[in-house]
């Protein structure tokens, strides 16, 4: 630290640093227990079924073959409801192929 410089706050718990980082925090926390159950949910589809982003309520996923594609559509309703029971409140409402 230079003379005359105000020191840096002290953090004393790890709650006073959360409180800067919270909305950065949570959106880090979601995408992680997303890309979680997804894999547990897809099983060996996860390979053909790649999770591409999320924007606002929508899941984009990008499929590597056709034959994946048509049953992702047919399973897509089923995927947003076993997605949305790990979240507080429903996040997920659609999802886009790509």
């Amino acid at each position: 630290m230079k003379f005359g410089q105000t020191p840096r706050p002290t953090w004393y718990a790890s709650s006073n640093l959360s409180e800067r980082f919270n909305k950065l925090g949570s959106r880090l926390n979601r995408l992680m227990i997303l890309d979680h159950v997804w894999t547990q949910l897809v099983g060996n589809k996860a390979k053909f079924w790649v999770l591409h982003a999320v924007q606002n309520d929508t899941l984009y996923v990008k499929v590597k073959i056709a034959v994946a594609k048509n049953e992702l559509i047919a399973r897509r309703q089923q995927l947003v409801g076993e997605l949305n029971k790990h979240f507080s409140a429903p996040w997920i409402k659609k999802i886009e192929i790509l």
